[in-house]
């Protein structure tokens, strides 16, 4: 088994970043042997005939799509639609954020639980324990999906009439 394949294998099937040590335990490859693997997988990807890229992102490396031709190809990607309730709940911590889950409840109401939950899972929604609830902000993955680069422009995206709440 070639070692830059399974490396490049790994990520490929990962759907968030990957740390450097998770990539050397489940390789069964030394960090050094990925470090290695991982620069020259940058450098191949790094060329303008390549469609992907490999970035460094949240403490971990991520194949994605290079941003020039994202826009193109977001039709043909799997798992892309996200149900408008779903997107609701996110305008919501997007524009108030951060923000306590039980407020988005309040705001949302009962279902916002799950809501939060596909966020989560989605990546585009941190959840921080505080006290008997949890605080909720916008993650980087989801100011990268939006192309923006803080929250504060995210916010400017949201529609400038009322606050989405309901």
């Amino acid at each position: 088994m070639e070692p830059k394949a399974l490396v490049e294998a790994a990520l490929f099937v990962a759907d968030r970043p990957v740390p450097l040590a998770r990539l050397a335990q489940v390789t069964g490859l030394s960090e050094q042997a990925v470090g290695r693997l991982l620069q020259a997988l940058v450098e191949e990807y790094g060329a303008p005939d390549r469609g992907i890229e490999l970035v460094q992102e949240g403490g971990g490396y991520l194949l994605q799509v290079k941003p020039e031709l994202a826009e193109v190809v977001r039709p043909l990607a799997p798992g892309q639609e996200v149900p408008e309730p779903v997107l609701r709940t996110l305008a919501l911590i997007a524009y108030r954020g951060p923000i306590l889950q039980s407020e988005v409840v309040r705001l949302r109401g009962q279902r916002a639980y799950a809501h939060i939950r596909q966020l989560v899972e989605r990546g585009w929604v941190r959840a921080e324990e505080e006290g008997p609830t949890k605080r909720l902000s916008v993650t980087k993955a989801l100011l990268a999906y939006f192309r923006v680069q803080n929250p504060e422009e995210l916010r400017a995206l949201i529609s400038p009439g009322e606050p989405p709440g309901g």
